[in-house]
């Protein structure tokens, strides 16, 4: 179910946050996980009915692995076996649905025979495999400890946050549902929820949808065929990155503000990314959960034997960079580009962001010395800035492309420069008007990306998210707008939802990580 539905807005929603409250109200909190996960099947079940029953059986299953390494570390304390089984039958779950078709079509090029796999990827498949992956990894550590089924299926398909992150943790979680509080401000929660639920609306229907307007006829005529202009070009890839961002954005704050209205707190998810002076600060504040996944259960496990092999081995400064820094940077991030998707496309996508990352972890070693004790000039930050940007739009179009051709196709338009002195006779011949609209709409979206307040420091009064003071003062606006329960604010939030709740009338697409 679309939270950009209406079926969603007002019927789903309002059923469940009544029956939610009713619960508590009436003192039947041992019934209130049960009610959620039920809430949440049903939720599940409206795309694609039996694919519950896979959702069910990786939770159950998980749970099992769960209490198997909990016995083994409270008892021998060798949980290896455990995990390394429950890693890889998860892996080998999301490994069939979501590639063995990308395999088995590659294989056929080469002439395999193998025969096409008609596979449907499983909604949400690869947000909730990670999730309990991580599970499992913090029970083997000993950092949590198992409850029951019913806490353990609703901190994994508690609806806000299933489809596409953020990706939580369960001892971030279940204390909130204990907490002596919840439901206790039900009325502040359920405001405060709504307000970011609605701006995280207004982000999908009216920006993110409208950007999509402007930039799927220009990657629908690259895969056709067509020749794409200057123009043409930087208006797909600029309005494609707008959309990208305030789709994603705006399900992340939708997701929070659900999750809100239930009086439970999420973690950030998204951070004003397009505001950061390097790339590695962008992957910081862009998708939060799954960086601070990758760090923990991927990067450091795979770079701290390395540095200890370094260091036995007696590497010097840049060969211990390379080993230790740049090769596993690089190859997590091609993984995570097919993380993405099944497709060649992410994985060049991968493959970009991966060399991005290397090239800036290489000059920020480079350029240590000669900036210590220095605060770089004015000039340094937006040259900075500009690449950063002009990287991750330039990446966006390989995420976007049907394919690598159609990628290059749209990148070769981007730089042919040469038409800029010809440009009256490179119109479309609807004339400046099909040109002018797109161009205005980017320009507007770049000052509210710019200098408006994203929607955590808008509600920031309110703690709008677990660990927002970590945040609070990172990326502050040049504008700076804060939230409060006023008329006047009472009146422009009225206004941002009824705008959102018009434009779902006018295109009710799904969210772009839906797709991962």
């Amino acid at each position: 179910m679309l939270f950009n539905s209406p079926e969603f807005v007002f019927l789903y929603l309002p059923v469940v946050l009544l029956g939610y409250y009713l619960v508590l109200w009436f003192g039947f909190r041992r019934c209130l996980f049960v009610f959620l996960v039920l809430a949440s099947l049903v939720f599940y079940s409206v795309w694609n009915p039996p694919y519950v029953l896979l959702l069910i059986a990786s939770v159950a299953g998980n749970y099992l692995f769960g209490l198997w390494i909990e016995r083994a570390r409270d008892g021998s304390g060798k949980t290896a076996l455990p995990l390394t089984l429950g890693i890889l039958a998860n892996l080998g779950v999301l490994g069939w649905y979501k590639y063995a078709g990308f395999f088995a079509e590659n294989l056929n090029a080469l002439g395999a025979g193998i025969g096409a796999l008609d596979i449907i990827l499983p909604l949400a498949i690869s947000f909730y495999t990670f999730q309990q992956i991580a599970y499992l990894t913090d029970v083997a550590r000993g950092e949590v400890s198992s409850g029951g089924i019913a806490r353990y299926a609703t901190f994994v398909i508690f609806f806000p946050q299933l489809i596409a992150g953020p990706i939580v943790h369960y001892r971030e979680m279940m204390p909130q549902f204990f907490g002596g509080n919840l439901g206790r401000f039900w009325r502040a929660d359920i405001t405060i929820g709504l307000v970011i639920f609605a701006i995280g609306l207004f982000k999908k229907t009216v920006i993110a949808d409208t950007a999509a307007g402007f930039s799927t006829p220009v990657f629908d005529a690259a895969a056709a065929g067509n020749t794409i202009g200057l123009l043409e070009g930087w208006k797909a890839s600029i309005c494609y990155t707008f959309q990208l961002y305030f789709d994603f954005s705006g399900y992340s704050d939708m997701a929070i503000g659900l999750a809100r209205m239930f009086g439970i707190r999420l973690p950030m998810n998204f951070h004003s990314p397009l505001r950061a002076s390097n790339i590695a600060d962008y992957w910081r504040r862009w998708h939060m959960t799954l960086q601070q996944f990758i760090v923990v259960y991927m990067y450091q496990p795979l770079t701290l034997p390395l540095a200890r092999w370094s260091a036995k081995k007696g590497f010097g400064k840049w060969p211990t960079f390379w080993v230790t820094v740049a090769l596993p940077t690089f190859t997590i991030f091609v993984v995570i580009g097919l993380w993405h998707g099944a497709a060649w496309t992410f994985v060049a996508f991968g493959t970009m962001h991966g060399a991005y990352l290397a090239v800036n972890a290489f000059w920020q070693l480079y350029r240590k010395k000669a900036r210590k004790g220095t605060t770089p000039k004015l000039w340094n930050k937006i040259i900075a800035h500009g690449l950063t940007l002009l990287a991750v739009i330039f990446a966006n179009v390989m995420f976007r492309a049907e394919s690598v051709g159609d990628a290059v196709a749209i990148w070769t338009g981007m730089v042919r420069f040469g038409e800029l002195g010809r440009l009256p006779a490179v119109l479309p011949a609807s004339g400046t008007e099909a040109l002018t609209e797109p161009f205005v709409f980017a320009l507007i979206v770049t000052c509210v990306v710019a200098l408006m307040p994203n929607t955590q420091q808008f509600m920031g009064r309110y703690g709008p998210t677990l660990h927002w003071d970590r945040w609070r003062s990172v990326a502050r606006p040049v504008i700076e707008l804060t939230w409060r329960p006023s008329v006047p604010w009472a009146i422009v939030s009225a206004a941002i939802l009824f705008f959102a709740v018009i434009f779902i009338a006018r295109a009710q697409s799904e969210f772009i990580y839906f797709n991962f």
